[in-house]
């Protein structure tokens, strides 16, 4: 009994784990709010403000209606570290997917109002990139629902640091491709939907692109 409660004390000391498929009730536009006016209350300008008019300063500055931000700061508080959370979903959803074995780097940025899946894969034949590209995509804006933008690409996996294919895509783009179709129209309809695109395929030059892409418009 004595060996129990030992086993027991100790596993209640363990940090708490996040796991995946966490629902996250915070949307994009909640997140972008929210993420704004944390970073604005870090201003010199703001903090020299009476504490009780901040948010309403902030809200004006930034053209919110005052209540939706309030609403945005009470959720974003709630919601915790949709960092962990979201990387978790995203993970666990890519795990699912032909991409599992060849996945790189896997993140999601939250440092700024505009929040971005990051999804790094390596490719071994070239004329999978778009189907891969859009699985990518789709299978990880919906477990994600604060992220305004999803980056892809892939280096080659017989030379690793070869790029050969980067893009970006709006997560509500990703939300427009349907999973059971993306090997019938990845290369027909959905690339459409992509932007500052560069491939091996249509003869661009990566050869001096490394790290991951930039996701800013």
């Amino acid at each position: 009994m004595r060996l129990l409660l030992s086993v027991v004390a100790a596993v209640s000391l363990l940090p708490s784990v996040t796991h995946a498929n966490e629902k996250i009730e915070l949307t994009e536009d909640e997140f972008r709010m929210f993420k704004h006016t944390k970073l604005a209350l870090e201003d010199p300008r703001v903090q020299a403000m009476k504490p009780e008019v901040r948010l309403s300063a902030i809200a004006k500055d930034a053209k919110f209606k005052l209540k939706e931000l309030e609403k945005a700061m009470e959720r974003g508080e709630a919601a915790g570290d949709v960092k962990a959370r979201c990387e978790a979903n995203v993970k666990e959803a890519l795990a699912g997917t032909e991409l599992k074995d060849s996945l790189g780097r896997v993140e999601v940025d939250t440092d700024a109002p505009h929040a971005v899946i990051y999804v790094q894969w390596f490719n071994e034949e070239t004329k999978d990139l778009w189907v891969q590209a859009c699985t990518a995509a789709v299978s990880v804006a919906n477990v994600c629902p604060i992220a305004s933008t999803v980056t892809v690409y892939a280096n080659d996996k017989a030379a690793q640091k070869n790029r050969v294919f980067q893009a970006l895509i709006s997560a509500s783009g990703a939300r427009r491709i349907n999973a059971d179709k993306v090997k019938d129209f990845a290369e027909t309809r959905y690339l459409k939907l992509f932007e500052k695109v560069k491939s091996v395929t249509n003869g661009d030059d990566l050869s001096a692109e490394s790290g991951a892409p930039t996701a800013q418009h």
